[in-house]
């Protein structure tokens, strides 16, 4: 019984996380860079929508299909 309890208290260890690159990170981290991968996503989509696809760097089209096939896309 006492060993519950404690555990209700004790400092919990941070989950980790596997980012869109396949490092390791915090659960902050990883919100963080959720966020600003999803941002340049709509950013690349906006400038298919204004200018077309062809428009688009190599670079540009390898992030949009990694970025595709991630949980970040959901």
């Amino acid at each position: 019984m006492f060993a519950f309890v404690k555990r209700l208290f004790s400092k919990k260890k941070e989950t980790k996380f596997i980012d869109l690159s396949g490092r390791n990170c915090t659960d902050e981290e990883y919100n963080r860079t959720k966020q600003a991968q999803q941002e340049e996503a709509t950013r690349l989509l906006e400038k298919i929508s204004a200018q077309g696809q062809d428009s688009l760097t190599m670079a540009e089209k390898e992030f949009l299909e990694k970025f595709s096939k991630s949980s970040y896309a959901q």
